[in-house]
């Protein structure tokens, strides 16, 4: 299998989709609906990773959908898999253990078909405290890193980060472990700024400027609107754009899914076509976006759309 430099100068590449979203709605992850103000980061099981312990075979299950689907990459199922956001949930103690796990099941569901990346994400303390987080993010990221470098993964995807300061610590934390990055931020609560008040362009500067082979935007958009946000970020960098759009329909007033009340637990009437996702690859495809997969609410069906509008071969 070809490495992801390699595969990116040749792209498109075809990443998968969402992992937590669809295992909860397969009875596997828990949204915390009807226990806490969801988003806010408190309380216990959140959508947190545990499923690669207490249901390997799920996940297992749901990777090879996506392969099926045309997937290049696999991301391991260690999004919120840091130790602080495990430990709220009540599995701080197997946070080596599930992030082992995710990288093995990613690992043997590829079966050397696709790469297997590992996802790092926000740790939700810059929402919840402030920068004067920073201290214990770095520590909790640069510990994530290692145990994803250890188990295996052939690069890292940093993803769904709100705040650029928490960004520049997640390619701070990753840079010294050699792997390639790709890194992309989530725009909320509008697409004019992070929620550190920076403009996309900037976001996407500094992302290539301090480490990333590949920046851009996932999650909160539907593909129309990513799109746009996209051609903003193509003017500001060299390197391969990448985008892994949500699969919710969002308004004017409110372009960020999770800010919806139809989050979590209506999701199914916001939810876009198949058509859409196909439609955006061809659009992508035409802006020279390098990485493209989907976020929250894209199941196999439209990683095989993207794959359609890629003009990618079917599996």
């Amino acid at each position: 299998m070809k490495d992801i430099l390699t595969l990116l100068k040749e792209g498109p590449v075809l990443g998968d989709g969402g992992y937590l979203i669809e295992l909860e709605r397969r009875g596997h992850v828990d949204s915390g609906s009807g226990r806490e103000k969801v988003g806010t980061g408190r309380g216990s099981g959140q959508f947190t990773p545990e499923v690669a312990i207490e249901d390997p075979d799920a996940l297992r299950s749901l990777h090879r959908e996506f392969l099926n689907a045309g997937s290049q990459v696999l991301q391991a199922l260690t999004f919120f898999g840091t130790r602080e956001k495990l430990e709220r949930a009540g599995y701080g103690a197997q946070t080596e253990a599930i992030n082992r796990a995710a990288v093995r099941i990613a690992r043997e569901a590829a079966g050397g078909r696709a790469l297997v990346a590992g996802s790092i994400s926000r740790t939700q303390l810059f929402e919840r405290q402030g920068p004067s987080a920073a201290g214990h993010v770095r520590d909790l990221l640069a510990e994530q890193v290692g145990l994803l470098r250890d188990a295996g993964v052939d690069f890292f995807i940093l993803e769904t980060f709100f705040h650029l300061d928490e960004m520049r610590i997640a390619l701070e934390c990753a840079r010294p472990a050699g792997l390639p990055i790709v890194a992309t931020m989530s725009f909320r609560p509008a697409l004019t700024q992070s929620s550190d008040g920076h403009a996309p362009a900037e976001c996407a500067r500094v992302m290539a400027g301090e480490g990333a082979q590949a920046a851009g935007a996932n999650c909160e958009q539907e593909p129309r609107r990513m799109l746009e946000l996209l051609r903003v970020l193509r003017g500001a960098v060299s390197v391969p754009l990448a985008a892994q759009p949500a699969a919710f329909r969002t308004t004017d007033t409110t372009p960020c899914f999770t800010r919806l009340p139809q989050f979590p637990d209506e999701l199914e009437t916001i939810q876009v076509s198949r058509r859409e996702f196909e439609a955006f690859a061809l659009g992508a495809r035409a802006e020279g976006i390098g990485y493209l997969g989907g976020c929250c609410g894209c199941n196999a069906a439209y990683i095989r759309a993207l794959a359609r509008g890629l003009g990618l071969r079917g599996p």
